[in-house]
């Protein structure tokens, strides 16, 4: 994506300076509700104290963003009638075809994350056969045994024909490539994603080296057949660190290099990129230069440290610096008081999708700091982010969606696969984003194979035998089995979570098939 101009470098203030901020500028909106005006195409919605509300319910944008995926246009190429996300990466705001550069490899990591979510969160099956056609397309087209990098996928596609066959490609988003195989796996049980993600491992493992602050152990860009390095640095090595971390949660070791190389490579975010903030040498349609920074490598990395804290005993200061940074220097922009994040300096356009990942860190910091500040500063964010849903061009319950608040064309990335996975995780903590007359998953740190809904009983199976979920529903659960034995009352509870009744939470210790029922 391109910008119209680049902003001069900002300093970074402390996180409860930033706080404040935002508090000034709430008040600043108190009272405004009369001369509200416009967002996008919807009429602003405020609170009687001036606070920007979602324009709609974000249950609506979760299921009518994924409508248009399921029923996707199509285009003719050599594969008969392909969907357009197999083809480009962005389309015209009128939802017409445009022939752009793909992006398949960001297209299969967002889209899967998307999709466990939401399949949790619905019970959707058929929101499964749109992320299958992105990794099969993806697998087809895997660089041959003998190439430099060997049996990983070209991750763009510049010719945007639906055929894979770039021989550049970015080892980050080959990483995500097979972090994406790895969930579809534990969701499919296909084994095919799993022994094509232990491909990927093993040759990037044979590529890692010792990196430095001007060079990442893996570079951003390479060709695949030569082995030419096209751009040397990225910060993005956490990538890497996921797709080695999902291995080693598998019980796969090889031989232990996938901890040794995994450590190394978190070493290395540690030692450069948390330090200097150099944050920069992620979209596909960018070079490295260290004064174009961007938002979505730190605030991924936030995210790992807030999921992982046994990687960073410092987790917290870092975290709180790297929000800190996001805001300064991507969010400057107020509207009606909410935060609004720009993508990356070269790209300075406000975005909802990374607005909504700010809003998911924010939200899960929430969590661990309790300040009601914290928790605004994350709603007013999600609220913002509904008004670049539902375009006036969108039709019934399929929708269209703008990139953002200061950004048109809809993007298959920011306008739903790494938009939509964000709104999802703030439910956790933000449960009353979700509706209070029906039943959800709103997260687990599992992988959720299989759920039903029925009145006064949901169930469920996860792929991982320990973990938590958390849910909001209808009915006051009488009891939950867990393999089909009485979880223990410790295990589990219901009732109000910060202050939005209805929410049950559950830890499981050695199960996987739950049953919740008031019967």
């Amino acid at each position: 994506m391109h910008s119209l101009s680049t902003p001069s470098k900002r300093s970074i203030k402390p996180l409860s300076s930033l706080l404040m901020a935002a508090l000034g500028a709430l008040a600043m909106v108190s009272g405004t509700a009369a001369a509200a005006g416009k967002l996008r195409d919807h009429e602003v919605v405020l609170d009687k104290d001036g606070r920007l509300l979602p324009w709609t319910d974000y249950d609506k944008v979760l299921k009518w963003s994924m409508n248009f995926i399921k029923q996707c246009p199509t285009v003719p190429t050599k594969f008969g009638d392909d969907p357009w996300y197999l083809v480009t990466s962005k389309f015209s705001v009128k939802g017409e075809f445009m022939r752009n550069q793909n992006c398949q490899g960001s297209h299969a990591y967002w889209a899967v994350e998307t999709l466990v979510r939401y399949y949790a969160y619905t019970g959707d099956a058929d929101a499964l056969p749109p992320v299958k056609r992105i990794l099969d397309r993806v697998l087809n087209y895997h660089s041959p045994t003998g190439w430099a990098w060997q049996n990983v996928p070209p991750t763009q596609d510049d010719s945007a024909d639906g055929e894979y066959t770039d021989e550049r490609s970015e080892p980050d988003k080959i990483c995500l490539t097979g972090v994406a195989y790895l969930k579809f796996y534990k969701l499919t049980g296909d084994e095919k994603y799993l022994k094509a993600a232990r491909g990927i491992a093993a040759t990037i493992i044979a590529h890692v080296g010792a990196g430095s602050e001007t060079q990442s152990p893996l570079p951003f860009r390479v060709n695949l057949k030569t082995g030419e390095v096209i751009d040397p640095y990225t910060s993005d090595m956490l990538a890497p660190v996921l797709l080695l971390d999902e291995l080693i949660h598998l019980g796969e070791t090889a031989q232990g290099s996938y901890q040794a190389t995994r450590d190394k490579l978190w070493q290395w975010v540690l030692e450069y990129p948390v330090k200097n903030n150099r944050w920069t040498g992620y979209y596909e349609d960018m070079v490295t230069n260290f004064n174009n920074c961007n938002q979505q490598t730190p605030m991924e990395t936030a995210r790992f440290m807030l999921r992982h804290p046994e990687m960073d005993p410092d987790y917290k200061r870092h975290v709180a610096g790297l929000l800190a940074f996001v805001k300064d220097r991507f969010g400057k922009s107020k509207r009606f008081g909410a935060t609004s994040i720009k993508e990356q300096d070269i790209c300075f356009q406000e975005m909802s999708s990374h607005t909504a990942r700010y809003a998911s860190i924010v939200a899960k910091w929430y969590a661990l700091s309790q300040d009601p500040n914290d928790r605004e500063e994350a709603r007013a964010s999600y609220a913002l982010v509904t008004y670049s849903f539902y375009d006036k061009f969108s039709q019934g319950e399929a929708a269209v969606n703008y990139t953002g608040i200061g950004y048109n064309h809809p993007w298959f990335t920011d306008s739903y696969f790494d938009y939509m996975c964000h709104i999802q995780d703030g439910m956790t903590e933000l449960p009353d984003m979700a509706p209070a007359d029906a039943d959800h998953i709103l997260g687990s740190d599992s992988v959720i194979k299989k759920v039903t809904y029925q009145a006064g009983q949901i169930e469920y199976t996860t792929f991982e035998p320990r973990g938590t979920e958390v849910l909001r529903i209808t009915f006051k659960p009488t009891k939950i089995l867990a393999d089909g034995k009485d979880l223990p009352p410790a295990a589990w509870t219901y009732g109000e979570y910060h202050g939005v009744p209805g929410v049950l939470h559950i830890r499981r210790d050695a199960a996987r098939q739950i049953v919740i029922t008031s019967r």
